[in-house]
């Protein structure tokens, strides 16, 4: 019998210079990211237009170098399919 594992999810967000700073709000569990979008006023001033969201995650990985995203998200995965592993299955 297997054993399941669930599946996680983490989000990778890098700055460039016209990031939109003001859209996006991290939790300081490093594990919750906030999204809020402006109204755009040319669709009235009462409309159903969706302006927010929150994700919770297993991890946000804010400005993060590959070399972290690796280790924190797939270097575990990758070592089980070498050694001959499903990559999503427990051994």
């Amino acid at each position: 019998m297997s054993t399941r594992k669930k599946v996680h999810a983490f989000v990778r967000v890098r700055p460039t210079d016209d990031f939109a700073h003001e859209m996006i709000r991290y939790g300081d569990d490093n594990k919750t990211i906030d999204i809020h979008l402006k109204k755009d006023t040319r669709r009235g001033v009462v409309n159903n237009q969706q302006t927010d969201w929150s994700f919770k995650l297993d991890g946000v990985l804010h400005d993060a170098s590959q070399d972290l995203v690796y280790e924190t998200v797939a270097k575990d995965v990758v070592s089980q399919a070498l050694d001959g592993y499903n990559g999503n299955c427990a051994h």
